[in-house]
């Protein structure tokens, strides 16, 4: 059996806090070398970092040689090339096709030139005019893509660009979240987290405060934040708490079980649900359509039944854990171009599913996310006592 080892990790960064925060289990994971097999990618995702990379280098281009929407478009088509060449050679993300099929593709596109027009404008995109700093109290000009660091290399940060007194960061998802306490709407508390470790860095960094955190979305109005420094020290601090706690457990070499936390709001939109040791023994019928989709583990029950020419099958899983109650399920089509596995099953195979769709009718079925696997063939997870980066 397989063996995917949870490494120490070196250093955190804003995200890989907001992880930790959730899930140390779901850190290290990510962290893993070849769990990425086992795990289904974002298109969403990767367009977000292929407009990150494209903003990144935007600042380097010389504009007296080429005009800004030809450079763009050479830095999104050559960012785009690249994800695609990867995607088409990974075992589960190939499904998604041609990056002009992602769902979101051309807004992105049209966002990426949006904020590159921004950058190279000058003025800060959002909120009430900030003071141009003097040397050793802010920037003289943008800072963009910068690594720093801070806790003697514990804490890293990337801010997408320092200019103004402010830190700007790009964000491809929604800005807004709902708080179901307080029954409103506010700034994602995760963003507003990043940007108060961002702004420690900078300080850390650059020797100043920067008086806000600016969040912009692929398309719209930005967010402002202020920045308090007081804040700034405890999420930065906080951040590395989390990685000591991490790395204790890792060094203690802990079972699995003791890195996980397993909910459903932790688990809602864990990529990592197929091979996690600790979801399946959590999950119950309660978190049905809490999810990203339903959960099942069973046995096959029937022979396959082929389907659609022979492309596709249809199985029968006696369902026995999982996010649906004990039943007999019948789910259909399984396309074995996408699902290869599907069509080596045998009668009393144990098998997993994740990401079904809750049809109407009460039904299973797969949607684009389903992932399918042979319980035999899922990898057993350990700690171990070599640091990982």
């Amino acid at each position: 059996m397989q063996v995917l080892e949870l490494p120490e990790i070196r250093a955190i960064s804003p995200t890989l806090a907001e992880t930790m925060r959730l899930c140390f289990l779901r850190a290290g994971l990510s962290k893993a070398s070849g769990s990425s097999n086992f795990v289904l990618g974002n298109p969403k995702a990767w367009l977000g970092a292929a407009y990150h990379e494209v903003l990144e280098k935007i600042g380097q281009i010389d504009l007296g040689q080429e005009s800004l929407e030809d450079a763009v478009e050479r830095l999104w088509s050559h960012a785009v090339a690249a994800l695609q060449q990867r995607t088409a050679t990974h075992v589960l993300d190939h499904r998604f096709g041609s990056p002009t099929t992602w769902r979101g593709y051309y807004v992105a596109r049209a966002s990426v030139l949006l904020r590159a027009q921004e950058l190279t404008a000058g003025p800060p995109p959002t909120g009430p005019p900030v003071a141009k700093m003097e040397f050793g109290a802010g920037p003289i000009g943008p800072i963009r893509e910068q690594e720093f660091s801070a806790f003697g290399g514990r804490l890293l940060g990337r801010p997408d660009v320092i200019r103004f007194g402010e830190v700007i960061d790009y964000k491809s998802g929604a800005l807004v979240e709902h708080d179901a306490a307080a029954q409103t709407d506010g700034v994602k508390s995760a963003y507003v987290r990043q940007l108060r470790i961002y702004g420690y860095l900078v300080k850390a960094n650059l020797g100043w405060w920067p008086e806000r955190g600016v969040l912009l979305p692929l398309g719209g109005t930005g967010v402002a934040i202020a920045l308090d420094p007081a804040e700034c020290e405890r999420e930065a601090a906080e951040a590395v708490s989390l990685l000591e706690e991490y790395n204790a457990k890792v060094i203690g070499r802990r079972p699995a079980d003791d890195f996980a936390t397993a909910t459903s709001l932790a688990c809602r939109w864990c990529p990592f649900k197929l091979i996690c040791p600790a979801f399946w023994p959590a999950a119950s019928p309660s978190w049905s359509r809490q999810l990203d989709g339903a959960a099942i583990e069973g046995e096959l029950a029937e022979p396959l039944q082929g389907i659609h020419g022979g492309a596709a099958v249809a199985i029968s899983v006696d369902v026995q854990r999982g996010t649906e109650p004990a039943r007999r399920a019948q789910i259909a089509p399984l396309n074995l171009s996408v699902h290869s596995v599907a069509g080596s099953l045998t009668v009393g195979d144990r098998v997993r599913l994740v990401a079904l769709r809750n049809r109407q009718d009460g039904q299973l079925a797969p949607g684009p996310r389903t992932l399918v696997a042979r319980v035999a063939d899922i990898p057993s997870i350990e700690a171990r006592n070599q640091e990982g980066i």
